[in-house]
């Protein structure tokens, strides 16, 4: 991830780093930008795995690493079955080994410039582990942004760590809530800290 940003030029600002936990926590991120790849693995986020699409397990070297460092890759949205099996295996694996995982709520990339709809899949997650969720906010400015693409230039993003939530008293029922609640979070750090 160092390397990465560096040979684009991109200079890494965090806010926070002290929430950044040895506990079992749910990182989450708002996610704009093929550059976000880079950026979190930079954060060096302890003991975590990373939640990906599936897809991406056949993008030749990136697969590689990424199946090697124990990403958890997931099916596409509109396959349901597969994917609540998916998130079924992550709970069984992430409560036998105490890890924390990384996942993006939004699910995909999202370079309209907002912070685009909530998925249940993580906070669901969080929620039957009983874990905190940690709010990651990237604010990667729009000259350095690729978006969708692969053509970083150089610029410095800014990457706000907020305090983890506490979800020990969350329950399924609540979850749209929930969700929601978060999502509104981001929506007012973008609003406050966003790039432009």
């Amino acid at each position: 991830g160092d390397l990465l940003l560096s040979l684009s030029g991109v200079d890494l600002v965090v806010k926070g780093r002290h929430n950044l936990s040895d506990d079992q926590v749910l990182y989450t991120a708002n996610h704009s930008s093929t550059l976000d790849l880079a950026i979190l693995m930079s954060l060096r986020l302890p003991n975590a795995r990373y939640f990906m699409k599936r897809r991406y397990l056949f993008f030749g070297p990136l697969g590689v690493v990424t199946a090697l460092g124990g990403t958890l890759f997931t099916p596409p949205q509109r396959d349901t079955e597969r994917r609540i099996e998916c998130f079924r295996q992550a709970e069984r694996l992430l409560r036998r080994t105490g890890e924390s995982v990384f996942g993006s709520a939004e699910g995909t990339r999202v370079t309209s410039g907002e912070i685009g709809p909530f998925n249940r899949g993580v906070f669901h997650l969080a929620t039957i582990l009983a874990i905190p969720i940690v709010p990651i906010y990237i604010a990667i400015p729009s000259q350095t942004d690729p978006g969708r693409g692969y053509a970083a230039r150089p610029g410095t993003v800014r990457v706000h760590i907020e305090e983890p939530i506490d979800t020990s008293d969350w329950r399924i029922e609540d979850l749209p809530t929930h969700k929601e609640a978060v999502r509104a979070r981001f929506v007012q750090l973008h609003a406050s800290l966003g790039a432009t």
